[in-house]
């Protein structure tokens, strides 16, 4: 039974005892009903102040009775409280700490600086991706609400311009930083400090300012976002190309929800060692094994959309390559 249920019924058992046992002493006694509250109360508190007792020897019976139901019950209510407070507060205790270990073994995780409106969403999509994180930000009221929806949920309270934080989130470890934080000046201060600990670290920052832009970029992020630019790219296209990118999202929608298939468009590096480098798309059979659609290659600062057959694929190739998850899976372990 549940802490809370076994204080609703001892409270409720309680209210019964005290006023049943205090309409007996009314009875028996002749005392007023607030009389008999006031003697049940001050007696099964224990506290007994001796300016009410019962004088016959039937009243002395029923005081009897009273102490051993009307003290029991209220231990018992004690003890619920007890264990609602004190369990509540060992258990979230434990469960933080088990939070730290899984935090200290985390391996190609990634960071997530700042859980305001854009960071809820990034974390929200590597949970769905089934992707280990951490979440640092000042703010521990939001972070402890989240964590108590879901208990793998790993955060650090803290503000991530200061290196320990990163430490302790394990940056040395890291696949990769994303900095949402509120100001372009701390993001350009995370991606320089996060650079320093971790150089091969990648990183992804969010800028509100253009100028904010080609400073993330010189601190050294790989990769920087503008919400606002993106939003008015978007707005913009959907007023000029309604019927194209309504296709798309519909197209994906559909996939997503009535069969379940999640489609993605996915950016996949050729390596040095990969099994397809040096050969033709039409040798590697990228198609024949993974079922994707291979719709640009990029080389270097060429973009190449829907190529042929006989472009030939080299290391640093980045191929952009449009199926599920699973073919999209498939085509990186080839690669």
């Amino acid at each position: 039974m549940e802490s809370m249920e076994k204080i609703k019924i001892g409270i409720f058992v309680l209210f019964v005892v005290i006023i049943s046992f205090s309409l007996m002493f009314m009875y028996i006694e002749g005392w007023t009903l607030l009389q008999a509250i006031y003697f049940s109360v001050a007696t099964i508190s224990t506290v007994g102040y001796g300016d009410f007792y019962p004088t016959s020897e039937l009243g002395q019976l029923l005081t009897i009775l009273f102490i051993v139901f009307g003290v029991s019950t209220g231990l018992y209510t004690l003890g619920a409280f007890a264990e609602s407070f004190i369990g509540g507060y060992f258990k979230r205790y434990n469960r933080r700490i088990k939070m730290k270990k899984r935090i200290e073994m985390l391996e190609n995780h990634y960071i997530v600086c700042g859980y305001g409106r854009i960071g809820r969403v990034v974390i929200d999509r590597l949970r769905e991706s089934g992707l280990d994180y951490v979440a640092i930000d000042n703010n521990s009221e939001i972070l402890e609400a989240e964590f108590e929806k879901d208990p793998n949920f790993n955060y650090i309270v803290g503000d991530a311009t200061h290196d320990e934080y990163l430490i302790d989130a394990q940056i040395d470890r890291a696949k990769a930083l994303i900095s949402t934080v509120s100001t372009d000046s701390d993001n350009v201060y995370i991606t320089l400090s996060s650079k320093r600990l971790n150089p091969k670290l990648y990183v992804v920052s969010k800028a509100d300012e253009q100028v904010a832009m080609d400073k993330l970029l010189i601190a050294g992020a790989d990769k920087v976002v503008s919400p606002y630019m993106i939003g008015g790219l978007r707005v913009a296209e959907l007023a000029m190309k309604p019927g194209i990118l309504d296709f798309v999202s519909t197209f994906m929608s559909i996939a997503k929800y009535e069969y379940d298939e999640d489609l993605e468009i996915r950016k996949i590096l050729i390596g040095k060692n990969s099994k397809i480098r040096g050969k033709t798309l039409t040798e590697s059979q990228i198609r024949y094994n993974s079922r994707v659609t291979i719709i640009g290659i990029k080389k270097e600062n060429d973009l190449l959309v829907n190529p042929g057959p006989e472009i030939i694929l080299e290391y640093n190739d980045q191929i952009y390559a449009f199926g599920t998850g699973e073919q999209l899976d498939v085509l990186e372990s080839m690669v």
